[in-house]
């Protein structure tokens, strides 16, 4: 992707015209200029909102001024906004390419929250080189629960097996932008599954309730990279697991500005406390006056350590 910007070839609409393909040249993602190879990346007003929320800046760059900025990035600038730099530069693009060809509209939210998404798959795959793809023991999650930055709420899910009642539950709870408790639930359920399907099937159910309530601007945080992984990817698995992946998938497409992420054990206590009660309180809802006076407790903890 970066070769193909630096030497000139990334097919834009005035690059296609260049080469005698006749074609509007309007912009696709903004419909006010042409559409250039520095305009779609970099000035145009979609792309310029992506950058205002990134770790780099891409401002004042103009048609020939590609090469200096990339050289800036890997030679006086850190290693992790290069790499930031580059997926999110990807994921325009992508973005662009999804309006263009599919009339999918992507929101700024989306394309950075992808783009942090597939950064951290492929750090992990560098890092993490003789695991396969879908392991659950990978993965640079965050070490502490924090407020949501990007979005209005942050609901956070865990699953559970209980094998002795041939049973598995799962938990959740939504806190705002202030850290407070809006709302928490669990249930549980007959049967003998593994834990990869305790946890997705848990984020089934947030994502149902996310459109039930008709809320938007969530981010959804578990310790399941297994379920984080395969919901973000595009590998159809026919499985039980595979197929509950598809209903997330479905369900995510349903929903407005609503992002998967993963995060370690210890950002996703209180969801684990809910899931391991839920075999005795399935189906229960709390709200910050009547949860649990452990959950309470590890909500205050979070709230301090955030």
């Amino acid at each position: 992707m970066l070769w193909r910007v630096i030497s000139g070839c990334l097919p834009t609409k005035i690059q296609l015209s260049s080469k005698h393909v006749h074609v509007d040249l309007t912009c696709p993602m903004c419909n006010l200029e042409p559409e250039t190879i520095s305009h779609i990346l970099f000035s145009c007003s979609f792309a310029r909102s992506c950058w205002n929320l990134s770790s780099a800046s891409a401002a004042g760059i103009g048609e020939d001024g590609f090469l200096d900025w990339v050289c800036s990035l890997l030679v006086h600038g850190s290693r992790g906004v290069a790499e930031e730099a580059a997926m999110l530069l990807w994921r325009i693009w992508t973005a662009r390419n999804d309006q263009l060809w599919s009339n999918k509209t992507t929101t700024v939210l989306e394309v950075l929250r992808s783009a942090r998404t597939n950064l951290g798959n492929w750090q992990n795959a560098q890092s993490n080189g003789l695991f396969p793809l879908l392991n659950v023991n990978i993965g640079n999650g965050k070490e502490h629960w924090t407020k949501p930055f990007l979005t209005k709420f942050k609901i956070n899910v865990d699953g559970a097996i209980f094998e002795r009642e041939t049973r598995f539950g799962f938990g959740f709870l939504a806190r705002d932008s202030a850290g407070r408790l809006i709302h928490a639930g669990c249930g549980s359920k007959l049967g003998v599954v593994s834990p990869e399907i305790a946890e997705v099937v848990g984020m089934k159910e947030v994502l149902s309730w996310i459109k039930r309530m008709n809320i938007a601007d969530v981010e959804v945080e578990t310790d399941s990279l297994v379920t984080v992984q395969a919901i973000n990817g595009l590998v159809q698995m026919p499985s039980q697991f595979g197929l509950i992946i598809q209903d997330c998938r479905l369900l995510l497409s349903e929903l407005q500005n609503v992002f998967i992420s993963f995060v370690k054990r210890s950002a996703n206590r209180a969801a684990h406390c809910l899931a391991r009660q839920s075999c005795f309180m399935s189906d229960c809802m709390f709200d910050e006056f009547s949860a649990p006076s452990n959950l309470i407790s590890i909500v205050r903890d979070d709230l301090i350590l955030s």
